[in-house]
């Protein structure tokens, strides 16, 4: 019988591609700029980090790109691409899916409103989540120990209890820090390995 009880994904990396260079691109096209000019932009600290940690309104976030790139968007133009960076990963969703019949799944992202509510409405197959835990509902971001604690917290389940997927390996870290058993993903035949390696995962 397995120790745990809780199973965390990272959402852009591990189960959406996240092809968010085709922004910038298109903005850069536009507006005859440098993609460089138009990557500042996009993520300045003063707008990204305030917009997912949710201090700042989608509309106020565009209301800055727009000052800054003079760009001829409306709102509604900016959502549609803003939003169509993100690819599902089929075959991950479907692990997903096999891990839901035994544990329970939640999502823990630093992400922005627009980006959560879309992943929600197009990714069905992330209807096996019980919860999203969201740096921009909860005003924290990993690394921040904080944040990962707060998700335990929130689901009642010890460290040991959890098994934590990430891409990026400094949030990979934080989580092993914490006690979880966390593994960064690369493929996902590398990431079944790894699920049966910690007796997570069982051929059917």
């Amino acid at each position: 019988m397995s120790a745990y009880r809780l199973g965390i994904f990272d959402l852009g990396g591990v189960v959406v591609d996240v092809e968010s260079d085709r922004l910038v691109h298109q903005v850069a096209q536009l507006l005859g700029c440098s993609f460089e000019q138009v990557q500042e932009v996009v993520y300045h600290p003063e707008l990204l980090l305030p917009f997912e940690l949710g201090w700042m309104t989608p509309e106020a976030y565009f209301d800055g790109l727009q000052q800054r790139l003079k760009l001829p968007w409306s709102y509604e133009r900016f959502v549609a691409a803003w939003n169509d960076v993100f690819r599902e990963k089929t075959d991950v969703t479907a692990i997903a899916q096999q891990l839901h019949q035994r544990y329970q799944l939640i999502a823990l992202s630093n992400t922005n409103v627009l980006h959560l509510a879309y992943i929600r409405r197009q990714v069905s197959s992330l209807s096996v989540l019980a919860d999203w835990v969201a740096s921009c509902d909860v005003g924290l971001r990993k690394p921040d120990p904080a944040f990962y604690q707060l998700a335990l917290k929130r689901i009642g389940v010890r460290p040991q209890e959890v098994f934590y997927i990430d891409d990026r390996p400094e949030m990979v870290e934080a989580g092993q820090r914490l006690g979880l058993t966390a593994m960064r993903f690369e493929t996902s035949q590398q990431l079944q390995q790894e699920l049966r390696h910690y007796g997570i995962l069982h051929d059917e």
